[in-house]
């Protein structure tokens, strides 16, 4: 009975039960960041720890987004061995108007070790890459943050495919920012191209000789390597 009521008893059980709040309150957190967000407000940062490619998608009689969750457990199938179970409850977004079609969507997930804290369905049909938003920021540590507040590996080096000249990625941000989009290889999980926008009718504001524009191997040969050209600073 002393030793029930002792000091050390009690720290020890109230440092247990801080620790158990602190993982409670971080895992909230990162489920629910996107979606405690005001109307209107800029897309929220969102750490995509996974790409995919989704072989087929099986949503259940009465599956739903309801306020931004799942009201039901929804199979991802991305391959033979693979399928990501997006759990009821879970914060996400789906837009691929061909969910329920073979082939027709790509997923992007932010997880907690095997778990899905949130999730994005868009479109993506099976090849090697997938087309994202513009590369909005490069940050530290070889990420960058994307258009639509995701924030994604990119590759050592990025190609930059323009028909003008600039001297890294963070020129070609700077001129080009969100009229761009990026190309992000499934295999290496990382943006691999970045691509500016059709510049006919724009005026030049360089005197530098044009670059030559890479056409990306994966739209003639899905099996060739990805031309990286130019070195991604930061």
């Amino acid at each position: 009975m002393r030793q029930f009521f002792s000091l050390r008893y009690w720290q020890t059980l109230l440092a247990l039960l801080g620790l158990a709040l602190g993982v409670a309150a971080f895992a909230n957190s990162r489920d629910s960041g996107a979606d405690d967000a005001p109307a209107g407000a800029a897309a929220s940062e969102r750490t995509i720890d996974v790409v995919a490619w989704v072989y087929a998608i099986q949503p259940p009689p009465g599956f739903a987004m309801v306020g931004g969750r799942a009201n039901m457990d929804l199979p991802l199938i991305i391959d033979g061995t693979r399928t990501m179970i997006v759990k009821k409850g879970t914060a996400g977004e789906i837009d691929c108007p061909r969910l329920t079609e073979l082939a027709q969507c790509t997923v992007a997930a932010d997880l907690l070790g095997d778990g899905v804290l949130w999730f994005s369905v868009v479109p993506g049909i099976p090849g090697p890459t997938v087309e994202l938003p513009a590369v909005a920021e490069l940050l530290d540590g070889g990420w960058v943050r994307l258009a639509n507040g995701w924030v994604v590996q990119h590759a050592p080096i990025v190609d930059r495919s323009c028909p003008e000249d600039t001297a890294s990625l963070t020129e070609f941000i700077g001129r080009f920012g969100g009229q761009s989009t990026s190309t992000f290889n499934f295999e290496r999980q990382q943006i691999v191209k970045v691509t500016c926008p059709d510049l006919d009718g724009l005026v030049t504001t360089t005197t530098s000789p044009a670059s030559t524009t890479t056409l990306d191997p994966s739209v003639l040969d899905p099996t060739a390597p990805v031309d990286t050209g130019s070195e991604a600073d930061g």
